[in-house]
Parts: structure tokens; sequence; C-alpha cells
């Protein structure tokens, strides 16, 4: 109930705020949206802990309530101006993933996990595909198109449909404290079904950008993809490395170094075409394998350091839902909701078919693969900037699905993680309690 309460006087000090300082673009409005959003998403996740749905949940809910489709306590202009955030926990959780795959322990996992990625991330980017070119006269955007154009744009969105959301799993990992073989398959699952999704990505876009635009420059679009990924990893390394000379020789104010490497990372990333997902990833990595300080020795702090921001990117998630262009494309919306689950599904239970595989995974692993945030939600911006004269239509229809999923999926692992035995095994502090 103190927690209701509490919601409920953020709710009427923030109305009260904003009727005195409107708008981002007044002075303090993008630091009040922040604050509000990380208080109501913190007391939202403990309400909703309390009827037993994830808190993660409860942080994209207190951002819809929140957001400009609802109560509208956080404007459009507010959302835009913490656009950094969304790059700043997509590299502390990258980072966090990386850090927790030790490639050692998980090399008898990566057998499994290449047979997932082909059979179900590979074969979702074709059947979403195919999916979209059968609901085409239902989706005015595609309709519009030649009928080449549109294949070649259902391709791109396609791919980007099929993005999972390392930041949900370890979100959820980290609240139900669970280790096993199944959370370390789908941790890894998701880490290197982002890294196939972002490649193909680009490689898909790129071809789709030509051939509308009727020239095709294929050593500029192998190029480019070539300096994103490979340049990040080169980036990733170094930072890799610099965090464990700071954790070997310094130690102290190690979680605030490292928040501060994330928003380095977010804002210049982008800046010179590099991936910050791929970079905070490849120096969790560095750090775990290849370092010879202790990551463990980074996370207790770092958790500390980093929960403002993972609260408030996952309330700006839901802040940033378009509720009334979901209700719009209601239809295509669910039909590739139901769609891509089914393809995850069924690509999971063939790729685990042997006898090797535990059968905890074969039943459950397919339920990490079909959460999305981060990537996701990306991803579709990307795709409002490559095809600017639809792009709108196109963003909104991602978004429609990526709010769908961001809003049952995570419910839907939590359980997988608590039926598996798996949670509560893991020593470490839970983010979400600090």
């Amino acid at each position: 109930m103190i927690a209701i309460f509490a919601l409920l006087a953020l709710g009427g000090l923030m109305h009260a705020a904003r009727s005195f300082a409107p708008g981002a673009a007044q002075p303090g409005g993008t630091e009040l949206a922040f604050g509000f959003l990380l208080l109501a998403a913190y007391f939202a996740g403990k309400t909703f802990n309390k009827v037993g749905l994830p808190k993660l949940t409860g942080y994209i809910a207190a951002g819809i309530v929140a957001g400009p489709a609802m109560l509208d306590l956080v404007e459009k202009s507010m959302t835009v101006q913490l656009k950094l955030v969304g790059g700043v926990a997509t590299s502390i959780l990258a980072l966090q993933a990386g850090a927790e795959l030790n490639l050692t322990s998980v090399r008898p996992l990566l057998k499994v996990v290449a047979s997932i990625t082909f059979l179900a991330i590979f074969g979702t980017m074709v059947v979403l595909t195919g999916t979209l070119i059968v609901l085409r006269p239902v989706v005015p955007f595609l309709d519009a198109l030649p009928v080449t154009h549109a294949v070649m744009v259902a391709a791109s969105i396609g791919v980007a449909l099929s993005a999972q959301s390392p930041a949900v799993v370890m979100a959820l990992i980290a609240e139900t404290r669970s280790e096993g073989v199944l959370t370390r398959t789908i941790l890894t699952l998701v880490v290197v079904a982002d890294l196939a999704v972002i490649i193909s990505y680009g490689v898909v876009s790129s071809a789709a950008t030509a051939v509308i635009g009727g020239q095709i420059d294929l050593a500029a679009a192998i190029g480019g993809i070539g300096w994103e990924v490979f340049g990040s990893i080169g980036v990733g390394v170094f930072i890799g490395f610099m965090l464990g000379v700071f954790l070997i020789y310094i130690k102290q104010g190690v979680g605030l170094f490292t928040v501060m490497i994330c928003f380095v990372v977010a804002e210049v990333g982008h800046a010179v075409h590099l991936d910050p997902l791929i970079i905070a990833l490849t120096a969790g990595l560095y750090l775990e394998n290849v370092s010879r300080a202790d990551a463990r020795d980074l996370e207790h702090q770092f958790e500390q350091a980093s929960l403002p921001v993972y609260l408030v990117f996952f309330a700006l998630a839901g802040a940033k839902l378009d509720l009334a262009a979901l209700a719009a494309l209601a239809l295509p919306v669910a039909v590739i909701v139901i769609t891509r689950a089914t393809s995850l599904f069924v690509g999971c239970r063939l790729a685990t078919r042997g006898p090797d595989v535990d059968p905890v995974v074969r039943r459950l692993a397919w339920l990490g693969l079909v959460p999305q945030a981060g990537l996701a939600l990306a991803l579709a911006e990307l795709v409002r900037r490559t095809f600017p004269a639809f792009g709108d239509a196109a963003f909104a229809l991602v978004v429609g699905v990526v709010a769908t999923n961001e809003l049952i999926a995570p419910v839907m692992l939590r359980i997988a993680l608590l039926r598996s035995g798996e949670a509560g095994r893991r020593a470490v502090g839970d983010v979400g309690e600090h």
C-alpha cells in the first residue's frame, strides 16, 4: 500500500510541477522527467512484484501510464531529451551480459546455441518476411509499394522484428537470481542472436535502400558493416583492457567509473558509426575471459551505480509507446506477435532434438528469445530513418510488436525461470532490490 500511495503522491507532485514549468524546454524539465520516471518505476516495480509480476513489467507500465499515451506527465519532448538514457542502459546491460559469459563454462552450450541461432533466429527472419508479404493488403505502406520494393522492405522489417533483448533477460536473471544450464543457455543465446540480428539488419537494409534507390553500392555496404562490427569489437577490447587495469590497480569507485565509460560509449559510438551494444559486450567478454582482473569485483558496485539508469530506461520504453498507433495496427501486430513466438518455439524445438540436450533447455529456452526491448526499439528507429517516405508507419508497426512483447514476454520468461528450479541459486544481490 505504501508503494501505491507513493505513486499517487508522485503523480500529483509531477502534475503540479508541470503546471509551473511544462515541457523539456523549460529549465530543469528533462531532469524533472528523469527523477519522476526513476521514482515512479521503482515504486511501480515494487507494487507489481508484490502480486507476483516481474518488476520489469512494473517499470514499463509506469512509463506507459505517465507517458504521452495516457496521463502525459512526461511529454514526448522529454522522452526525446532523455534518449541518451537508452544508449547508456543498453551499454550497461551489454557489459553485464558479456561479463557473465565465461567462454570456458559455456563451451559445452555452443553447439546447441549455434543450432538454435540458425534454425530459430534466421528461420524467424524468413518466416516474418513471408508473413509481412502475406499481410501486405492490411499493411497500407507495404501495399502502396511495388512488389520488389515491398519484399525488400518486408525483409528489413522482418530482421528488425527478430531482435531479442539481452536487457530484459539480464534484468530477469538478476531479479530471480537464476543460475544453471537454462540461464546460461538463454544468456549466451540472446547475446549471439542479437549479434546475428545486428549484422543481418545492416546487410538487408543496405540492400533494400539500394534496390529502392535504384543503385547498389555493395562495396560501401560491406565496408560500413565491417567498420561497425569489427571497429566496435576493437574499441570494446580496448575498453575491457582499461576496466581490467582499473580493477587491478585502482579499485575504488569502480561502479561510477564504469557507468561513465558507458555514457561515453553511448554518446560517441553512434557519432562515429560504432555500435555501443557490440562495444560493451566485447568489453565485458574481455574482462571475464582475458583480463587478469576478477569481473565479480565490478558486479556489486556496478549494479548500485547503474540502477537509476536501468529503471529510467525501461520506464522510457513504456513512455514511448503509441497506444493509438498500436490499436490501428492491431490485426497485423497480433498476427506477427503470434507468428514470431510460434516460429521461435518451433525453431528451438527442432534445434534441441538431440539426446545430449538438457530437457529443461529443450522445453523452456525459446521463452528467452521472445522478449524485446532496447535493440528492437533501436532497430525500429533505424527503420524509420532508412525509409523516410513511410518510416513513421513502419516504425508504428515494429513498435506495436515490441510493445506487446514488452508487456507479455517478461512475465512468461520469469515463470520459465521459476519453473526451471534455477531461480534463487545465484549468490549476488538482486539488482531490483537496491
